[in-house]
């Protein structure tokens, strides 16, 4: 039993992607670039698909606190290895996200974060919180995605992201969406027009909000990246966006 649980709560999975344009190209530059997890990713020539290994989303189990999805762009093949979002760098320390979600006071837990963690919402305070990616395929930085598959592929990529995250949402009843990143919340918000300078506007003190690109009652968010520290006071400034997130969507929360 204690096997079938441990497995029952692993969120890495297999997805396979085919590459209608380049596939040699794109073979020998995922090889190339990522040599060091080449255990990760699995190459059929006849087929041109690539098999890989990726995360999520991770779903908690239901309960009566108000689900959160916290939308990621897309893996790092270190993360995958590790079996959790955001889990510790090579030397073991801590991804600065759990500090920061710590710092809020809405998550309260000061043990390792581990999937059956998560899952199990055995953390204390008023949310359940969802973690996907947007883009399942896992590479070191998100703008790899571009340069090993090229726009074409990276397009499609997109749309069949936005139909994986629509069904997560949907059959969640997940009505609050944070991006920690620009390049998901830019493609699953309403409005057409490019996200500026928000690094600034977030400085400043405002909360970036719009709704997401199917359902003007669900809100998307976007805060400070998981491993952002350009300022001295880094630190203060992404927990102090990120409570104002999470004061927003207490006060003004929707239902379906």
């Amino acid at each position: 039993m204690k096997g079938k649980e441990m497995n029952s709560l692993s969120i890495i999975h297999e997805e396979v992607t085919t590459v209608d344009r380049n596939y040699d190209t794109v073979k020998s530059t995922i090889q190339e670039n990522l040599s060091e997890w080449s255990d990760l990713y699995m190459f059929d020539d006849t087929h041109h698909q690539i098999r890989y290994k990726t995360e999520g989303p991770l779903i908690p189990e239901v309960n009566s606190k108000t689900p959160i999805l916290i939308l990621l762009s897309n893996p790092h093949p270190h993360s995958v290895k590790q079996g959790m979002f955001l889990s510790p760098n090579r030397i073991g320390r801590t991804n600065p996200f759990w500090d920061t979600l710590r710092d809020t006071g809405c998550f309260e837990y000061d043990k390792k974060i581990d999937t059956a963690v998560m899952i199990k919402n055995q953390y204390q305070g008023p949310f359940r919180f969802f973690m996907a990616v947007f883009f399942p395929f896992p590479t070191e930085d998100p703008t790899h995605l571009i340069d090993f598959f090229g726009k074409k592929e990276y397009e499609k990529m997109v749309e069949t992201s936005k139909e994986a995250i629509k069904k997560l949402i949907v059959d969640n009843k997940i009505m609050n969406i944070i991006c920690f990143g620009k390049t998901q919340y830019d493609i699953i918000k309403r409005s057409y027009f490019t996200t500026g300078n928000y690094i600034s506007i977030l400085k400043n003190g405002a909360i970036i909000k719009d709704e997401i690109w199917f359902s003007e009652n669900v809100s998307v968010y976007l805060t400070y990246p998981t491993g952002w520290r350009f300022a001295k006071n880094h630190k203060i400034m992404k927990k102090d966006n990120l409570i104002k997130i999470f004061n927003f969507i207490t006060t003004h929360s929707k239902t379906i």
